[in-house]
């Protein structure tokens, strides 16, 4: 299997995209350790898993918890091959209306708790020369809408933080320790009415883990391309991975 060996941590694995991928990566053979923060939906996800799940219940922006995550990944003297940076919240408020106390609350999981796990990640991927980090980000913050600002805000950071880290990791040193963002796409879940099943994720997160020695680092993948800023637009820079991913 594709990931058999490999560890697989999902942050926010009890429900929408986050239960999707851990299912994906766990049919992929990877032993995948998930946190959230409901027993029973964290249950749930590993009861679709083959077994190949297990879980913390938590909260990524406590430290304690994320200490918790990665002990439970440790166990029996295993380690991180591969961070699914995906928990995030969505407040729906306008900026006055509601408090700072709850505006900072999402930075606190979208941003400070992607932030918390990549520093305790990072350490051993580089210790061993391998590891992939891919941050779950969104396009929100290109076009910001009503009641939406901390979301979009704390989502503009999940691209600069993925920069930051990448400009402290040598490249010629390090070749097989890659950092992205994935905007895998709109998915019908928690966070939004419509969109796609949250299962069509899983095939863009894969292709991104599966990233060759020496590939891409320090990108926005949409879906399996990379995107670029270019020619005065955005646009998607037609460079489709997977087949080379694949071996094919």
């Amino acid at each position: 299997m594709l990931f058999e060996g490999k560890t697989v941590i999902v942050t926010g694995a009890g429900s929408g995209v986050g239960r999707s991928l851990a299912i994906g990566f766990s049919r992929d053979g990877a032993e995948v350790i998930g946190i959230g923060r409901t027993q029973e939906s964290l249950a749930d996800t590993a009861s679709r898993c083959d077994g190949r799940m297990r879980f913390v219940v938590g909260d990524v922006a406590r430290e304690a918890d994320v200490e918790s995550l990665f002990e439970e990944a440790a166990r029996d003297g295993g380690h991180v091959d591969v961070l699914i940076n995906n928990a995030a919240v969505y407040p729906r408020q306008e900026f006055l209306t509601g408090t700072h106390a709850e505006w900072v609350s999402a930075f606190e999981t979208n941003v400070f708790g992607m932030a918390l796990c990549c520093r305790k990640a990072l350490p051993g991927m580089l210790d061993r020369g391998y590891g992939r980090i891919v941050n779950m980000g969104s396009f929100a913050w290109k076009g910001p809408i009503a009641e939406a600002s901390a979301y979009s805000t704390s989502k503009a950071a999940v691209w600069i933080l993925t920069k930051s880290l990448v400009t402290e990791i040598d490249r010629e040193q390090y070749p097989d320790v890659l950092v992205n963002e994935l905007v895998a796409g709109q998915f019908k879940t928690g966070m939004s009415d419509v969109g796609e099943d949250p299962d069509a994720a899983y095939i863009h997160a894969r292709n991104v883990v599966n990233l060759p020695t020496g590939g891409p680092t320090g990108e926005i993948f949409l879906g399996s391309e990379i995107y670029a800023e270019e020619s005065g637009g955005l646009r998607a820079r037609l460079k489709r991975l997977a087949g080379r991913l694949s071996g094919g």
